[in-house]
C-alpha cells in the first residue's frame, strides 16, 4: 500500500510516526474506495477531507451513480482492535450533520466542494459511511451507533443510507482476490437422453458429446476444477488407458469410463423443451468438475478436430447446489471421490485454509501447491508443496507427547499425516482440528509460519544430505537415515524462527540455522556412536519410537551442557 500511494499521498503530523500513521490511515481510504466504491485512483485520493473540522469523516467521494461514500478510516499498527469509542461517535455525528446538510460544521476541504455536494443532493442519492480499520473486531456499541444512524435515516426515504465495516479481514480477501482462481462464467452444455432428479437436490444426467467437455476444458483449464480435490495429473496408467479408448474405440468411451459429475451454483434448462427428454441444453452457473477431472484433463489433450472424425460420449451428471445443507457441496465432492482411487490428501482441497494460504503467498510472489496438477512448476526457491510443508510441520511439533509419533510418519513416508477423521492414537474425532492432519495445519497457522517452516527444514535436510555425500559410507548412511530427527532438533532448538517477520529466511538466520544444524549433527553422532545397536542398519534405528526418544534426550542434554 506505501508503493502504491507513496508518490500521491502526504501523511501530516508533528514526529516521523504520526506521520506514517496519517499517511497509512489516507491509504486505507483511498484504497477502500477503489476496491469497494469503484473509484480512480485520482479521485479516491482527491477524496480526503482529512484534518482539523472533518468532523470524523476522512473522506468524501460521489460516485457517478449518486451515492455518497463517507468514510472514516483508522490505521492499527498492531492489527487487531477497533477505533475507540469516540473516534465512532465523532463519526456518527458527523455522518448526522452531512446528511441533514449543516456543512458549516465541516472544514474548508469539504466546504470547497459544496457546489457539487449541494447539486447532488438535489437529485436522487444515497449515503454510505464506511468504518475502514486495520483491526480485527468491532464491539457492539460502535455497532449500535451506526445501525441507530442507519434506521434514522432511513426513516424517510428506505434504503437511502448503509453503514459498511471494512476491517482487516476485508483486507486481506481484497488483495488475495488478485490471485484467487478464475471463476467460470455461465455456460450452457447439452445433454441427450437425460433424466431429471428433483429432490433433495436437483440434478439431470445425460450423454454429452467428449468433444464439447474437452472445449470447455480447453477454455477454462484448472478454473473448471477449482472445486475438486485433485486437477489433471497428466500421465498416468488410468489417463492412457483413456486415451487408448478414445484413440482406438470412442464409440465404446460412454461403457468404459465412469463419467464426470459437475456441482453448480444454479441449474436452468433453456431452449425447447422436449417430452421425450431426447435432447436438453442446460445452463449452467458457478459450474465446477468434482469428480472426472482426470477425465476431462485426458480428453482436452486431443485437438478438437479430432472428435469430428471419431466421436465419442461420456455420461455426465448435473448437480445443483442444495440451499437447505451448508455442507452439501463438500459431502458430494467427498462420496462422489471415495468411490474411486484417490489418496487421502487430495482431501486437503476442503479445507478452505488451503486456498487462503495460497493466495496470500502469492502475494509475495510465492508459489505453494496443494492440488497437485501435471502443469505444475518442480519446487524450488520460492515453489513449495503441502506435502513437503506436511514433513516440516510434523518436524517442528512441539507436542510433548505426541511429537515422536509425527516424526516416525514422516520416516516412513505415511499417509497418515493427511488423516481428518483419527488422531495419533487411531481414535475417531468429531472435528478435523482434532485430527492427525488439524494438528499440523491448525486454522491459527500463518501463511508466513507455513513458508518459514518449511523454508528451514529444507535448508536443514540439504546441508545434512549434502555433507552425507562426502562422508565415509557409514556415517553418510547414519546421516541420511537421521535427518528428519535432525531437522526436529533443529526446530526444538530454534522455533522462534519459524516466527520471523519477513516472508523469507535472512541471511543472518541461515547462518543461526546452519551453525544450530552443525552443532545437532556432531552430537547426535556422538550419541548412537555410544549406544549399541546391535547390529540393526540406522534406518532400522530410527523407525522406531523409543530409540527417537532415547536419541533426542541425550543430544538435547549435550547441548544444553556448558562447553568443555
Amino acid at each position: 500500500m506505501k508503493a502504491q500511494f507513496a508518490d500521491v499521498i502526504q501523511g501530516v503530523g508533528k514526529d516521523d510516526e504520526s506521520i506514517e500513521r496519517n499517511f497509512l490511515s489516507k491509504a486505507l481510504a483511498a484504497y477502500f474506495l477503489i476496491v469497494h466504491a469503484g473509484a480512480s485512483k485520482v479521485d479516491a485520493v482527491a477524496a480526503s477531507i482529512d484534518g482539523g473540522n472533518d468532523h470524523g469523516i476522512d473522506s468524501v467521494y460521489l460516485s457517478p451513480t449518486g451515492i455518497f461514500w463517507l468514510v472514516q478510516s483508522k490505521y492499527i499498527h498492531e492489527g487487531k482492535g477497533e477505533p475507540s469509542l469516540g473516534d465512532a461517535s465523532k463519526f456518527k455525528d458527523g455522518v448526522k450533520d452531512f446528511a441533514a446538510g449543516k456543512f458549516e460544521r465541516f472544514n474548508q476541504a469539504l466546504i470547497a466542494r459544496l457546489p457539487a455536494i449541494r447539486a447532488a443532493m438535489d437529485n436522487p442519492h444515497a449515503i454510505h459511511f464506511a468504518l475502514v480499520y486495520t483491526g480485527t473486531s468491532l464491539n457492539d456499541d460502535r455497532i449500535q451507533l451506526f445501525s441507530d444512524v442507519e434506521s434514522g435515516l432511513n426513516v424517510v426515504q428506505p434504503g437511502r443510507a448503509r453503514f459498511v465495516r471494512f476491517g482487516l479481514a476485508d483486507f486481506h480477501d481484497s488483495i488475495t482476490a488478485n490471485w484467487a482462481e478464475q471463476r467460470i462464467p455461465p455456460t450452457v452444455i447439452e445433454l441427450r437422453n437425460y433424466g431429471v432428479i428433483e429432490r433433495p437436490a436437483r440434478a439431470y444426467y445425460g450423454v454429452m458429446r467428449v468433444r464439447d467437455l474437452a472445449e470447455l476444458y480447453q477454455m477454462y483449464d484448472h478454473a473448471l476444477v477449482r472445486e475438486n480435490i485433485r486437477r489433471y495429473r497428466g500421465s498416468s496408467s488410468v489417463n492412457e488407458e483413456i486415451t487408448k479408448t478414445l484413440l482406438e474405440a470412442p464409440e465404446h468411451f460412454v461403457y468404459f469410463n465412469n463419467g464426470v459429475t459437475l456441482l453448480c451454483e444454479k441449474i436452468t434448462a433453456v431452449g425447447p423443451t422436449q417430452a421425450e427428454r431426447n435432447l436438453g441444453r442446460f445452463q449452467l452457473e458457478g459450474v465446477s468438475i468434482i469428480n472426472g477431472a482426470q477425465t476431462a484433463g485426458t480428453v482436452a489433450q486431443q485437438p478438437l478436430v479430432h472428435y469430428d472424425t471419431r466421436p465419442a460420449d461420456v455420461l455426465v451428471t448435473c448437480i445443483e447446489l442444495s440451499h437447505d445443507s451448508a455442507d452439501f457441496g463438500d459431502r458430494v465432492t467427498e462420496y462422489r471421490n471415495n468411490q474411486n482411487a484417490v489418496r487421502v490428501q487430495d482431501f486437503i482441497a476442503l479445507d478452505d485454509n488451503q486456498e487462503n494460504w495460497r493466495r496470500t503467498l502469492r502475494a509475495s510472489d510465492i508459489t505453494y501447491i496443494y492440488k497437485p496438477s501435471a502443469q505444475d512448476p518442480h519446487a524450488a526457491e520460492r515453489i513449495f508443496t503441502a506435502q513437503e510443508a506436511a514433513n516440516y510441520l510434523a518436524c517442528a511439533s512441539k507436542d510433548g507427547e505426541n511429537w515422536a509419533s509425527l516424526l516416525s510418519l514422516v520416516i516412513a513416508g505415511s499417509s497418515q499425516l493427511w488423516e481428518q477423521k483419527r488422531n495419533l492414537q487411531g481414535e475417531a474425532v468429531a472435528s478435523v482440528d482434532d485430527s492427525i492432519y488439524g494438528s499440523l495445519f491448525v486454522s491459527s497457522l500463518t501463511a508466513r509460519r507455513l513458508w518459514r517452516t518449511t523454508q528451514i527444514g529444507r535448508m536443514v535436510r540439504e546441508l545434512v544430505e549434502a555433507d552425507a555425500e562426502v562422508l565415509p559410507p557409514e556415517e553418510g548412511a547414519l546421516q541420511k537415515a537421521a535427518v528428519f530427527l535432525i531437522v526436529h532438533l533443529v526446530f526444538s532448538k530454534q522455533y522462534g524462527l519459524c516466527e520471523g517477520a519477513t516472508v523469507m529466511l535472512t541471511g543472518a538466520e541461515r547462518e543461526t540455522i546452519s551453525r544450530e544444524a552443525e552443532k545437532v549433527r556432531e552430537a547426535l553422532s556422538q550419541a548412537y556412536a555410544k549406544e549399541d545397536w546391535g547390529g540393526a542398519e540406522p534406518a532400522v534405528v530410527f523407525a522406531d519410537l523409543s530409540n527417537l526418544q532415547q536419541l533426542k534426550r541425550k543430544v538435547m542434554a549435550a547441548l544444553a551442557a556448558p562447553a568443555a
